[in-house]
């Protein structure tokens, strides 16, 4: 275990609590459209696109978390330095 791990490991985190916080805006933020229809425009046109992003961004952050701390991988880690 060295700084580097930890200290991106941490960055990770912090990187899904806003994700996590981003989606929680764009449900609400949908929710205050005043009708129906407009309330499905708004999922169709940037909630869905937007939460697929952040979804996918913090899967591929809690992947490369893992690999970060799998064992037999300091070599690609340090590599990367």
């Amino acid at each position: 275990m060295n700084l580097a791990q930890v200290s991106l490991t941490l960055a990770g985190v912090l990187l899904c609590a806003a994700c996590i916080g981003a989606l929680a805006l764009l449900l609400t933020w949908r929710e205050r459209a005043a009708t129906a229809p407009a309330r499905w425009q708004r999922f169709v046109t940037v909630v869905l696109p937007g939460s697929a992003l952040l979804l996918g961004l913090m899967l591929w952050t809690l992947l490369h978390v893992m690999l970060l701390w799998a064992p037999g991988t300091m070599g690609v880690v340090a590599a990367v330095r």
